[in-house]
């Protein structure tokens, strides 16, 4: 039995073995033809296995070629990958060890003509289409080993919104030991804004120990702010466990160029020769200073800031001082002219605590949220002393003085500064005074500020703007300033509400040729609401209440001023106004009250042109209205003013309800209307104007004015000028004696204007009598005429004079040279002659009584004048001043009844009343030079 069982064993174990040398067999032929087809198709195999894990990460690679791959390496040449080719590789060698490669890790990787694009614009992401690969990357963070790696030829190509820049590397980085990294890398920057060699070594153990130097050299910087022409620095570090243990670092820049700079000075002067900055760090303590050298080694700021327990609270102290000639710093970076004399200096102090520094990652330098939980105390001192800048300022001297504290979100400021001159735009104000004690507030995102009491700011004078100057100091009280400052994710947003009021304060404005003009203002309460969002125009909100203004000159007050201001509206209205009263201080003011309102608004579509709108007049009738239109950018403008058609009637509206110098006109009827119109530019000024009277009767306490016309025209309102044969016509005068059918014809001429008349006729005694030409000249009390006396009627003018029993017929022709003079009338060397012969008839029984008994030859002479037949015949006026009117009648004829027709030569003087004739004409003519006059208001 045991032997058939082990005879069976024996016969199985032999099938066994045979088919198990038969699988083994198999196996090894299988694997042996495996090892080959690996062997043999090694190569697109690598290249199938890489771009398949780039498709995983969705990156295209446009071009790979595998060169080699043996049991210990693998060589790539000219590698590409990403959409835009972001990252190419002429040549990458991997070295490995077989038990390592199994472990994980190779041995170093070689590669030389690395060149990777780096995106900093921000318009996408730094890597590109490469992104996916440093998300991925920061997936797995368990430690790993990094082989030894080497860079040849290689550079980044950063493209940002400063322009495009290459950094070329060369280096290595080589973990010889498991716990230790060691990193060398050699860089040169080339861009835009400059050039730089760099070099870096640094040693990183297991523990996050890390330490290392940092050199720059060969450094250049080509800003737009400056030129550098060296810049130059070394740092040795030394940080544990992600701590600053130790920091030392040295920077120097030179030889700085700003430019512009030699647009002053000479070059030389303008050049900074160094900029030195330190900063040293231990575990608690870090301190930073800087300082700023001429070329001269003048030292023109330093900078000394210290930070205690800056890992925890920081501990801050800041000192800035600059103390230097004007010259030396950069004013155009501040976008001011370089100043050619003068000296600045600036002292600055800040001290207190800050939340730990690692907290500004969360909100970032701009964030405001850090302030709530600081303790901060400062002030700060700014000088000029005798700054001048070419043809502009001469001597600037001022002082800005800041003092500050905020502590848990709050704080205080007080804001002085102190000047001798300041300068915005075309105004230059002296010695003026600021005094602004704020508080501060910060609630998160918001800063509050306000005022802890009233703020003060005071200008004792103004240098003229065209012609304008201030004649007493200007003080101004600020009672209200609430400003709110929100960040928004947009920007930052500004509230504000300002309110002040102004002491009263004088203006003068020079003219040339007279007096200057004061204009007293009382500035009432001003307020200001607006607010400011970033990226958008300021909007806001203005008022002025209770202004008042005087010209005593011209007793002239506005008061109850008020204005609605609608500011960065870009379109429509832009302010309303009122004033409330316009009074002419005087015992007869020329116009009543009026009140004015208007409106000011944009022209669309022209950003800096101005419309206004404005009327005004008494409470029941609006009669005065004004157009204009002002073009800022150009100083263009226009401005229309109008008096509407005023109708006067008896019992109706009468002219001294709207000028009150008028109240001895009644029963006025009739219309009247003006119109004037002003333009200007930078090359001056035209105005024009019209003034319409239209059928306007009334009656004067001296004498009535029946169908009063003019229409005056002017060619200018400045210098009141017209063109020539200006008429005015009068129907009727009657003072008395009836003055009919006056035509003036006139011109305004001259500066100071006159009156041109040029001439001037009237019906009269059945004649015409005319005036001129002369010269009316307001500034003179005295004119000359000479009246021109034609075909009057002697019946009539004998019926005026009123001599008793004297009559006749005939004409008589002549001039009357005439001289008023205030109120009184000078006659001299008149002479009227009968133009043909007449008859006069003289029979006066005063004249005989008063001749009785003076012989036969008076006798025949008072029978010759009762039928006396004249062939010549003269009057001849005098007066003078100081006495009565001398009339001298001579004549030259006969009567045919008495002593045979013989021939009589008589020389009369008469007692008449010829001169209330005269005043009669002088009536008209003062009335009609006075209509001229008050039309302009000449005298």
């Amino acid at each position: 039995m045991i032997s058939v069982t082990r005879i069976f064993q024996t016969v199985l174990m032999s099938k066994i073995g045979k088919h198990l040398a038969i699988w083994l067999l198999t196996l090894a032929s299988l694997a042996i033809i495996t090892g080959i087809g690996l062997y043999i198709f090694r190569v697109p195999l690598i290249a199938s296995l890489i771009s398949y894990q780039l498709r995983e990460q969705n990156i295209p690679m446009p071009s790979l070629s595998v060169v080699d791959i043996s049991l210990n390496s693998l060589l790539l040449r000219d590698l590409t990958i990403g959409t835009a080719k972001e990252l190419h590789a002429d040549k990458i060698h991997v070295s490995w060890h077989l038990r390592d490669l199994l472990a994980g890790t190779v041995d170093s990787v070689e590669m030389s003509g690395l060149h990777m694009a780096l995106d900093l614009s921000g318009e996408r992401p730094p890597l590109g289409s490469l992104q996916p690969l440093l998300s991925s990357a920061g997936e797995n963070s368990s430690p790993i080993r990094l082989p030894a790696i080497s860079f040849r030829d290689s550079a980044i190509h950063v493209r940002s919104a400063w322009g495009d820049a290459v950094i070329a590397l060369t280096g290595n980085l080589d973990q010889t030991r498991s716990d230790t990294l060691f990193i060398g890398l050699d860089a040169e920057i080339t861009g835009p804004a400059g050039q730089a060699k760099s070099t870096l070594a640094v040693t990183l153990d297991a523990q996050g120990n890390l330490q290392g130097k940092m050199t720059i050299a060969e450094g250049r910087l080509s800003l737009p702010e400056a030129q550098i022409s060296s810049f130059t620095g070394d740092a040795a570090f030394m940080l544990v466990a992600r701590r600053p243990q130790h920091i030392s670092a040295e920077f120097l820049l030179a030889d700085i160029h700003l430019p512009g700079s030699g647009q002053v000075e000479p070059p030389s002067e303008q050049v900074f020769e160094q900029a030195r900055f330190s900063l040293h760090m231990d575990e608690s303590n870090a301190r930073l200073i800087g300082k700023l050298l001429t070329s001269a080694d003048t030292l023109v700021a330093e900078l000394d800031v210290t930070a205690r327990y800056y890992l925890n609270a920081p501990d801050i102290n800041l000192v800035f001082n600059a103390n230097s000639p004007a010259r030396h710093y950069p004013w155009q970076l501040l976008g001011l002219a370089q100043p050619s004399a003068g000296s600045v200096v600036l002292a600055m102090k800040i001290s207190g605590q800050t939340p730990p520094f690692q907290e500004f990652r969360h909100d970032g330098l701009n964030g405001l949220s850090w302030l709530q939980h600081s303790t901060l105390t400062g002030q700060a001192q700014l000088e000029l002393q005798a700054l001048s800048f070419p043809q502009k300022v001469t001597n600037l001297n001022g002082k800005l003085g800041l003092d500050g504290a905020f502590a848990q979100g709050s704080g205080k400021l007080d804001l002085h500064v102190d000047a001798d001159r300041l300068i915005a735009g075309q105004l230059i104000a002296r010695r003026v005074s600021i005094a602004l004690p704020m508080q501060i507030h910060l609630d998160h995102d918001v800063w509050r500020m306000a005022l802890q009491k009233v703020g003060r700011a005071t200008l004792d004078a103004i240098d003229p703007i065209n012609a304008v100057s201030l004649k007493d100091p200007l003080s101004l009280s600020i009672s209200q300033a609430d400003i709110e400052l929100v960040k928004k994710p947009q920007g930052l947003v500004l509230k504000h509400h300002l309110a002040a009021a102004a002491t009263a304060f004088t203006l003068l404005v020079e003219q040339e040729e007279a007096q200057a003009v004061e204009a007293q203002i009382h500035p009432g309460k001003i307020t200001l609401s607006g607010g400011l969002v970033a990226g958008e125009e300021y909007q806001g909100r203005g008022a002025i209440k209770g202004m008042s203004l005087t010209l005593p000159q011209l007793r002239l007050q506005l008061t109850n001023i008020a204005a609605a201001l609608q500011l960065g509206t870009g379109t429509g209205k832009i302010a309303d106004f009122t004033i409330g009263q316009l009074h002419h201080q005087t015992s007869t003011p020329y116009f009543a009250p009026l009140s004015v309102s208007g409106s000011i608004q944009s022209v669309r579509g022209q950003s800096s042109v101005y419309a206004m709108d404005v009327a005004g007049g008494t409470p029941g009738l609006r009669y005065l209205t004004l157009t204009g239109k002002l073009a800022l950018d150009k100083g263009d403008g226009m401005l229309k003013v109008a008096i509407t058609p005023l109708t006067f009637a008896a019992g109706g509206l009468q002219p001294k309800t709207l000028l009150p110098a008028l109240a001895q006109l009644e029963d006025v009827s009739g219309m009247v209307s003006a119109r004037a119109q002003f333009e200007w530019s930078r090359e001056g000024m035209r105005s024009s104007g019209v003034v319409d009277l239209d059928h306007v009767s009334f009656v004067h306490p001296t004498t009535k004015i029946s169908n009063l016309n003019a229409t005056l025209s002017l060619n200018d309102l400045l210098s009141p000028s017209s063109p020539s044969r200006q008429t005015l016509t009068i129907q009727r005068i009657d003072p008395g004696i009836p003055l009919e059918r006056l035509v003036v014809f006139y011109q305004i001429e001259g500066s100071p204007p006159r009156i041109a008349l040029e001439k001037a006729d009237l019906f009269l005694l059945g004649g015409s009598v005319s005036l001129g030409p002369a010269i009316i000249d307001p500034a003179s009390a005295r004119t000359d005429f000479v009246i021109r006396v034609d075909d009057i009627d002697l019946e009539v003018l004998f019926d005026q004079i009123q001599v008793e029993g004297l009559t006749g017929n005939g004409r008589v022709s002549g001039s009357i040279p005439v001289t008023f003079e205030g109120s009184q009338i000078t006659i001299r060397n008149s002479h009227l002659v009968a133009e043909a012969p007449g008859v006069l008839h003289f029979q006066s029984d005063k004249a005989s009584q008063l001749l009785a008994g003076a012989g036969k030859e008076m006798d025949w002479l008072l029978q010759a004048l009762q039928d006396f037949h004249y062939s010549e015949l003269s009057l001849k006026l005098d007066k003078s001043a100081a006495h009565d009117l001398v009339a001298t009648l001579s004549l030259l004829g006969n009567n045919p009844n008495v002593k045979e027709g013989q021939m009589f030569r008589l020389n009369l003087n008469l007692e008449s009343n010829i001169g209330e004739i005269l005043q009669a004409i002088g009536q008209g003519y003062r009335l009609s030079s006075e209509v001229l006059r008050d039309l302009f208001r000449l005298h």
